[in-house]
């Protein structure tokens, strides 16, 4: 195959399907490392966290603030931390993330010995951890196309999707659970522990010679710009758009997955767990094969392609009797969700200019977080009212229309010429 270029809205980039011929650089790797030690220990606090705010209280009411503190930052700070990433130095910003969440689990696993942690005090840690992570995630995202070119960009954004689904969501979950029966304390201190490595690391990786600069001291640095620039962008408009209902169709059965799955499918608590290890398995092996997926069937159809599955593999789930159907309708899904991140993840880092990057991206990943917020919301009343599988027919219409509204831009806006 020769040379792929993409039109999007009079701009020029390389194709996010087209696998790179280079090898990844060092710089890479090492980040690659960091980012893989950092969900592992996601992965081990996923599990523990939720179990040690049990053990401090019976309060189902507490219970859920642990988990809706962990999306007050996205949506408080998203905005803000997007300036900062434009404004300062991207390598630093991920290794002061990093410390202050060492600082905090290592916090918590000395106040579990301690016998002095409480409930207030975990919602406490649970926020500025969760800041930390809009923080890093966001910076995370502007960073690596400082370290590989170009056209690395998909297959670079796929080998790290993969490797940090297999580490946080299957490897994390085990670990976890292992840990807090040996000692309630110990998941939090190796948690910290993974933070510091992970800190360690991101110290030794430069940015390539020719990259652009990771910082701006520009005084006039002001969200509105981020604002305007994807509000004029045709085609990041769209994905912008895509990206919010994806999440609002997707989370109105989140939030009732667990009761769904226990109480229509029957499955034990043990069963619960393998399921949502095959969505993981799926997720990674989207990332494996994404940018090669994309490459064989089109950037235009690498896009739309997956929202149709989001929409009839919801349905499927609404419908469905069998524990087996859901469990590959599951890994079915976690694929299409991966390769349809890395395909647009790698489209907004080819075509948001480095200088704007943080506060576009902020924009965008604010409207997918709140979305999402308001899917869980939602989807809750609407089990409540009518049945625990009532939310994934109603989140498959959502997408399903909004594959028919988002087509015709997709399809103009990604304009891809194949030579040679």
């Amino acid at each position: 195959m020769g040379a792929v270029n993409i039109r999007a809205d009079a701009r020029t980039a390389p194709t996010p399907g087209k696998v790179a011929t280079t090898s990844l650089p060092g710089a890479y790797w090492r980040q690659w490392s960091a980012s893989v030690i950092s969900n592992l220990g996601d992965g081990i606090n996923f599990v523990a966290m939720p179990l040690l705010a049990l053990s401090l209280t019976a309060d189902t009411r507490l219970l859920a603030l642990t988990t809706l503190v962990t999306f007050v930052p996205w949506l408080v700070l998203a905005l803000p931390f997007g300036i900062a990433v434009d404004r300062h130095d991207h390598r630093r910003l991920m290794i002061a993330a990093n410390l202050v969440r060492v600082v905090m689990f290592s916090a918590v696993a000395v106040g579990v010995a301690g016998d002095w942690i409480s409930i207030g005090v975990l919602l406490a840690v649970l926020l500025v951890v969760g800041c930390c992570e809009v923080l890093f995630d966001s910076t995370a995202q502007a960073f690596l196309p400082t370290i590989v070119g170009t056209h690395q960009l998909a297959r670079a954004n796929g080998l790290l999707y993969a490797a940090e689904i297999v580490a946080g969501s299957i490897a994390g979950l085990s670990i976890g659970a292992l840990l807090f029966d040996l000692s309630i304390g110990l998941p939090f201190a190796v948690n910290a522990a993974s933070f510091a490595v992970a800190a360690a690391l991101t110290v030794t990786v430069g940015a390539r010679a020719d990259a652009p600069a990771t910082s701006s001291v520009t005084p006039d640095l002001h969200l509105g710009a981020g604002l305007a620039w994807l509000r004029e962008h045709r085609l990041l408009r769209t994905l912008a758009a895509m990206f919010a209902v994806t999440n609002l169709g997707l989370m109105f059965g989140q939030g009732v997955f667990v009761k769904y799955a226990i109480d229509e499918l029957a499955l034990t608590e043990a069963e619960f767990g393998i399921l949502l290890a095959i969505t993981a398995m799926g997720a990674a092996t989207g990332g494996l094969v994404g940018h090669r997926v994309t490459d064989a069937i089109g950037l235009r159809a690498a896009v739309i392609t997956p929202y149709l599955v989001f929409g009839a593999g919801n349905f499927v789930i609404g419908v469905a009797d069998q524990a087996w159907l859901v469990a590959a309708v599951g890994f079915v899904l976690g694929a299409a969700i991966t390769v349809w991140n890395v395909v647009t993840v790698t489209v907004r880092q080819q075509l948001i200019p480095g200088e704007m990057f943080g506060r576009v991206n902020s924009v965008y990943r604010w409207l997918g977080a709140a979305a999402g917020v308001i899917g869980i919301g939602a989807g809750g009343l609407v089990a409540h009212e009518w049945s625990v599988r009532t939310p994934y027919v109603v989140g498959g219409s959502i997408t399903l229309l909004a594959a028919v509204v988002f087509a015709r831009p997709v399809v103009t806006g990604l304009k891809i010429d194949v030579t040679g």
